[in-house]
């Protein structure tokens, strides 16, 4: 709800010129190209509120959706189809979104308030770059929820996300793998100094609830950290791959800056060592 409320003063709210003068008499693109579109709303008190939208040319010619609502990264997929482009180019020039520019904002300080961003790149290298708060161009909210409703439509189809398929997890001693089968999940869990070693059956919907983990606490690094510090610290690492090919690899150090990666990890695995009836699936928030 108060997102809601936020929303619907914002649509009431006056457009205020940023600190960069916003352009008044661009000339259209008429004859150029999108090559990368991205809008971002958020605002509010909720930790993943509003959402982001990103459609890219990727190096191979094909065209690649980023969904961010809900939590970070929430759909992707990658396609052969070029038509978003011309569409989106079409909302551009009937809205003069090409004029947006620079940072727009109240005339008075509003707390928890909304928040939003534009970028578009062309294949000619001209660029929009342009954000606000609370404030923005006069037709940008009927702009915003053009393209949005139509960025839907391509979120909404059925297409397959690139899943976890393979996922190691060392932490001191303990060692956890899960490899996707099937229809199903082995887990193993071994432990170097005691000797344990575990071999457990689970369902396919813990590596969507890993996907989701690696997402919303940015754990898709490749990188090797060592400790400098002349006491020890509890070494660690993890590998995951995807579906798609995709490989990440991490090693570093449990000290104090571990930004909660170790806790989530380690929620992580003792939720799978769970029944399902007994798992949750609120720890990545």
């Amino acid at each position: 709800m108060l997102l809601i409320g936020i929303i619907a003063s914002l649509a009431g709210c006056t457009s205020k010129k940023g600190t960069v003068e916003p352009g008044t008499s661009i000339k259209a693109p008429v004859n150029d190209t999108i090559n990368y579109f991205s809008l971002t709303r958020g605002g509010g008190m909720a930790r993943f509120s509003g959402y982001r939208y990103e459609v890219k040319e990727t190096k191979d010619g094909r065209v690649h959706f980023l969904f961010n609502e809900g939590y970070p990264d929430e759909k992707e997929f990658t396609v052969d189809d070029h038509s978003v482009f011309d569409t989106l180019q079409r909302i551009v020039l009937k809205y003069k979104m090409y004029n947006y520019s620079g940072y727009y904002k109240p005339e008075f300080d509003v707390l928890d308030g909304e928040s939003w961003g534009l970028d578009i790149d062309y294949v000619s290298g001209r660029r929009v770059d342009a954000s606000g708060y609370m404030a923005g161009p006069d037709n940008a909210w009927a702009a915003f929820s053009e393209v949005r409703k139509y960025l839907d439509q391509w979120k909404a189809l059925p297409v397959a996300t690139n899943e976890v398929v393979y996922f190691l997890y060392e932490y001191g001693p303990d060692r956890y793998t899960l490899e996707r089968k099937d229809d199903h999940v082995v887990m193993t869990i071994d432990n170097e100094l005691s000797g344990e070693h575990q071999v457990l059956e689970r369902e396919l919907d813990v590596l969507e609830d890993l996907r989701i983990l690696f997402n919303v606490q940015r754990l898709k690094m490749n990188e090797t950290r060592s400790s400098n510090l002349n006491f020890d610290y509890t070494p660690w690492m993890f590998e995951i791959t995807y579906s798609n090919g995709v490989h990440y690899h991490y090693e570093s150090y449990d000290t104090s800056f571990k930004s909660g990666y170790t806790e989530s990890l380690q929620y992580f695995i003792s939720n799978c060592k769970k029944e399902k009836e007994e798992r949750d699936h609120f720890y990545y928030y």
